[in-house]
């Protein structure tokens, strides 16, 4: 982790948002770079859309002109300092701590600027609030916070408060997609003393659906004999052993992995049954986790998908900080 870039907005998690991003820069040695975008433009259509309604001696051509031309400047010049005014108190908290710090204030819609600067940048990491200042209710995320989401394919930290690194729930699923995750927050667990909780959620529902459904259809094939408790017994029997025992492989590659590695904190492996969003969300409470560690993409991702639907509803739904990692590796089995 070179370089952490974090979104700001004067909202009520900015401050979380850099002290994560301070925490994690100084463990790692990084620098960071704090950006926020202002959109000049917004206001400029505003003071158009304005023009029709204003007293008729306003409405002249060369006066509209020259308020047009006074206004822009003005709007722009304006916002960046409010955009600049954001970031510079927390130049002091940064080299305080010896962390290299900048910032950039950007004009453009706010997750462009976000995301442009993080690409220009190279960052390793951004770290944004789940949202800024219009939060409703559980299972909220800001725009901003959502359309970074998806389009940075890098690792991007969501904050929804105070985030501790000491107990972090770290989700697998077998690919080499959580592998890879896996190792990053490793080095994560390393230098903050964590518990890594590694966590393997099967979901026997799904199958047992499927097979209402075969099974409804198989009744009208022809020629086809269906036993229907005895077969409904052995398939019950067989998926939800079957899918435990696929978790308790995947768990342990993810031992193996830690233990390859060095790491030396302490491990704990679970797999457990349940919609799988939801099981997540559930065991970090019941753990006490600080943090959230999933894959943007699981074993099922295919092409044109830029979030996985499990990722981000835990983003949405999880009552902790939740690291996305992005899509480094690929979607093979690695166990």
């Amino acid at each position: 982790m070179r370089k952490v870039l974090f979104a700001v907005d004067n909202g009520p998690l900015s401050p979380s948002v850099a002290e994560t991003s301070l925490k994690l820069a100084k463990a790692f040695g990084a620098e960071v770079v704090g950006v926020h975008g202002f959109n000049a433009t917004l206001h400029e259509r505003a003071f158009r859309i304005m023009e029709p309604v204003l007293p008729e001696e306003y409405r002249k051509e060369s006066l509209l002109k020259k308020q047009r031309e006074f206004h822009d400047r003005l709007i722009r010049e304006i916002m960046e300092r409010i955009s600049l005014s954001y970031l510079e108190p927390f130049s002091d908290m940064f080299r305080e701590a010896g962390v290299p710090f900048r910032w950039v204030a950007r004009e453009g819609k706010n997750f462009r600027a976000v995301l442009e600067v993080a690409r220009e940048e190279g960052a390793d990491l951004i770290v944004i609030g789940s949202y800024g200042f219009n939060r409703a209710r559980d299972g909220f995320l800001g725009s901003v916070c959502l359309r970074v989401l998806r389009g940075f394919t890098g690792d991007v930290l969501v904050v929804k408060g105070e985030t501790d690194m000491k107990k972090i729930v770290v989700c697998l699923d077998g690919s080499v997609y959580s592998t890879e995750l896996l190792r990053r927050v490793a080095s994560v667990g390393e230098a903050f003393g964590s518990d890594l909780h590694l966590l393997y959620v099967y979901d026997t529902n799904l199958h047992r659906m499927i097979f209402e459904k075969l099974k409804s259809f198989m009744f009208h094939v022809k020629g086809f004999s269906f036993r229907s408790e005895e077969q409904e017994k052995l398939h019950d029997e067989f998926i939800d052993e079957g899918l435990r025992k696929v978790g308790e492989r995947v768990l342990e590659k993810g031992k193996e992995v830690l233990e390859g590695m060095g790491f030396k904190g302490r491990v704990v492996c679970d797999a457990v049954e349940g919609f799988v969003y939801e099981a997540v969300c559930n065991y970090a409470s019941v753990v006490g986790a600080d943090l959230i560690a999933v894959g943007r993409h699981g074993r099922h991702h295919t092409e044109g998908s830029d979030i996985g639907s499990v990722a981000e509803n835990v983003v949405r739904f999880s009552k902790v900080s939740v690291l996305v990692g992005g899509s480094k590796g690929d979607p093979r089995w690695d166990i």
